[in-house]
C-alpha cells in the first residue's frame, strides 16, 4: 500500500480526518468480528459478550467496536494498568493479558488481551479486546455467585501477565489459566482466538500507520479525543446548571433483604458535570461491589445517553466528566470485596441514579428506567455429549421510554442495551438438553405513558437431561422496577420460578445452587421498561396498534390511556 505522503507541520484537514476515524473504528469491528468467527463458547460466537478498542499511547480510546459498553468505558482502566506494570518492559511482540478487578478490570471473567503498536521503537498505539468467559472458576459455574463473601470464591485472578513474549506464545501461562476453569478446552480456544483477533487488529493498524504515517495518525487521534470532549462540553451547556440528588436501590446488599441504595449528588456547571457518590454506603460482603473502572464506565454510559451523539463515543469525552467516589464504598471497593455482578447487577443500578438525577436538569433528553439484567447458568453432565455450561442470554426485558420514543422491546438494560444477541434457539436446543417451549413478549409488561416502556418477554425452558444438574440464578430487579419518567409508569419487575408437576417454586435473582431435575419447566418474565409522560396523552392511533400488537390488554387500554372505541 502506498503511503500518502503530506507536509510536516501540515495541518489535518476535515476529510482525511473522517476517513482515519472511520478507518479506526473498521480496525476495532474487524478485532471484534475475527473473535466472533474464531471462538468456541456460544456465550461469545452467539450471544457476543466481547468488546474492542484502539487505544493511543497514552492508553486513550480513540475508537471501539459498538458492541458492549460497560466493556468499552472500563477497558483503558484496565490497559493503563497492564502498561504501567511492564513500564519499559513491553516489546512489539508482546501480548499482555489480565482480569483482576484490582489491577484496572472490571470482574473475573471478563478477561482482556491488549497489544502495543510500536514505530522507531517507540510504544504508539495499542489494540485490545475483552471478552466474557463462560467459565473462570469459583463456587459456582459460569463465575456469578449470590453467595460470595470474597474475591477468592469468585475464579482464579490474573494479574497483568504477558501471554505472548518474544519467544512466543507462553503456553504455561495459558495452560495454568485454562486448567482453572471448569470448561478448559473451550477458554483455550477463547483466549487463543482472542490472540487472533488482537493480531489482526495490530495488521490492520500498522498498514493504516504505513500509509498515512505514524505522526498523522497521532494528529488524527488527537483530535478525535478532543471533538469527543467538544461535543460532550456543548451538550452540557444545553442542560440547566444546579445540583441534583437522586438515589436507586439494588433488590438487596446480598446479605439482608433490605434494599441497598446508591445515592449520587450529580453538579452541573456551564460545560461540565461532577458525580460524587460518596455518601455510597461501605463495601459488602456480595456480588454487587463495583470497582473504580466499572464505576466510572457506568457514568460515561448515562451521558452518552443523555448526549446521544456518536461524537462523544471515545475517551475525549470524559474530560467534561468529574467523578469522586470513597475507596471502601460498594463503587469504589478495596480487595478482597467480590465484584462480578459489578458489570450487570450494580451497574444498573448505578447509571439509573445518575439519568434520575438528571431528570430536572435535562427533562427533554432523560430516559426511563430498563429492566436491569437477568441471568441464570444451567450446569450438568451428559454421558454421551460431556460437560456443559449453559448462559441464560435469551431474554433481556424492555427499555425505557423518552420524550420522543416508545422504549425498546427486551432488548437488555443500560448498561448493555442490544450489544449481546439472544442465541439461537435452536441452537440452543440442538447444543443443550433443553427445550423451549415459549419465547414471546408479556402483555402489559412496558410501562404506560405518553411514549410506552419496552415490552419485556417470556421464555420457558424445559429440562430435558437425563440426570440431575444445577440452576444458579443471578439477578437484579425482581423487587426494584424499572421507572418511569415525567409522570410515565414504572415497567413490571422481573419474576422466575421452575414448574415441577404440579408445584410451583419461586426463585428470586440470588437463587444459588437450585437443583434440576429431568422435566423441570423453568419459567422467566423479564422486566418491561419505564414509560415516559402522561399515558391519557398518547396518540389514540398508537394505543390501538398497541392494542392489536398484543403489547397491552384491552383493560389497559381502556382504564390508563382511557381507550373508549
Amino acid at each position: 500500500m502506498n503511503e500518502i505522503k503530506h507536509e510536516a507541520g501540515s495541518e489535518i484537514d476535515a476529510l482525511t480526518l473522517a476517513v482515519v476515524r472511520q478507518k479506526l473504528l473498521s480496525v476495532s469491528e474487524e478485532i471484534v468480528e475475527t473473535m466472533v468467527r474464531t471462538c468456541f463458547s456460544p456465550l461469545l460466537n452467539q450471544s457476543r459478550d466481547l468488546s474492542a478498542v484502539v487505544l493511543d499511547g497514552a492508553a486513550q480510546v480513540v475508537a471501539q467496536a459498538e458492541r458492549t459498553p460497560i466493556h468499552m468505558g472500563a477497558m483503558p482502566f484496565a490497559v493503563r494498568a497492564m502498561a504501567e506494570d511492564f513500564s519499559g518492559r513491553v516489546g512489539p511482540d508482546d501480548v499482555i493479558m489480565a482480569n483482576d478487578p484490582y489491577w484496572g478490570g472490571s470482574h473475573l471473567p471478563d478477561i482482556t488481551l491488549v497489544k502495543p503498536i510500536f514505530r522507531g521503537g517507540e510504544l504508539r498505539f495499542w489494540v485490545a479486546i475483552r471478552a466474557h468467559q463462560s467459565d473462570t472458576g469459583g463456587i459456582s459455574a459460569g463465575g456469578y455467585s449470590p453467595s460470595a463473601t470474597e474475591i477468592f470464591h469468585e475464579g482464579i485472578r490474573i494479574p497483568p501477565v504477558k501471554l505472548v513474549d518474544s519467544a512466543g506464545l507462553r503456553d504455561d501461562v495459558l495452560r495454568m489459566v485454562c486448567e482453572n476453569t471448569r470448561k478448559p478446552e473451550d477458554t483455550h480456544g477463547d483466549i487463543l482466538a482472542m490472540l487472533a483477533s488482537v493480531n489482526v487488529g495490530a495488521e490492520r493498524l500498522d498498514a493504516l500507520l504505513d500509509r498515512y504515517g505514524t505522526d498523522r495518525i497521532d494528529q488524527c487521534s488527537a483530535k478525535i479525543l478532543d471533538a469527543g470532549e467538544a461535543a460532550m462540553r456543548a451538550h452540557i451547556r444545553h442542560w440547566t446548571p444546579g445540583v441534583y440528588k437522586s438515589v436507586s436501590y439494588l433488590d438487596h446488599d446480598g446479605v439482608s433483604t433490605e434494599r441497598y441504595p446508591v445515592p449520587v449528588t450529580v453538579t452541573v456547571r456551564e460545560d461540565e458535570v461532577e458525580v460524587d457518590f460518596r455518601e455510597v454506603g461501605d463495601q459488602v460482603a456480595a456480588y454487587f461491589n463495583s470497582p473504580i473502572a466499572n464505576t466510572s464506565a457506568c457514568v460515561y454510559i448515562a451521558f452518552f445517553y443523555l448526549s446521544n451523539d456518536q461524537q462523544v463515543l471515545n475517551e475525549g469525552s470524559t474530560r467534561a466528566i468529574k467523578i469522586h467516589t470513597r475507596q471502601g464504598s460498594l463503587v469504589d471497593p478495596v480487595s478482597p470485596a467480590p465484584v462480578t455482578g459489578c458489570t450487570t447487577f450494580a451497574a444498573a443500578v448505578i447509571i439509573e441514579s445518575v439519568i434520575r438525577a438528571m431528570a430536572d436538569a435535562a427533562p427533554d433528553v432523560v430516559v426511563a428506567g430498563a429492566a436491569r439484567r437477568f441471568r441464570y447458568v444451567i450446569a450438568g453432565h451428559e454421558p454421551d455429549t460431556g460437560s456443559y455450561i449453559y448462559h441464560y442470554f435469551s431474554n433481556k426485558g424492555g427499555f425505557g421510554a423518552n420524550n420522543d420514543e416508545d422504549g425498546w422491546v427486551n432488548v437488555g438494560g443500560m448498561q448493555n442495551p442490544g450489544g449481546t444477541p439472544s442465541a439461537s434457539l435452536e441452537r440452543v436446543e440442538a447444543s443443550y438438553p433443553f427445550l423451549i417451549e415459549k419465547y414471546a413478549l408479556t402483555t402489559d409488561s412496558g410501562g404506560s405513558g405518553r411514549q410506552r416502556g419496552g415490552a419485556g418477554g417470556v421464555v420457558a425452558l424445559r429440562y430435558r437431561g437425563s440426570g440431575p444438574a444445577v440452576l444458579n440464578v443471578a439477578g437484579e430487579g425482581t423487587v426494584v422496577a424499572p421507572f418511569g419518567v415525567n409522570d410515565g409508569a414504572d415497567g413490571a419487575p422481573h419474576a422466575i420460578w421452575i414448574e415441577r408437576g404440579n408445584d410451583k417454586i419461586e426463585l428470586d435473582g440470588r437463587s444459588n445452587d437450585v437443583p434440576l431435575e429431568p422435566g423441570d419447566l423453568i419459567v422467566h418474565h423479564a422486566a418491561g421498561g419505564g414509560g415516559c409522560g402522561d399515558a391519557k396523552d398518547r396518540t389514540r392511533s398508537l394505543v390501538k396498534r398497541d392494542l392489536d400488537f398484543g403489547y397491552i390488554s384491552y383493560d389497559t387500554a381502556r382504564n390508563l390511556y382511557g381507550l373508549t372505541d
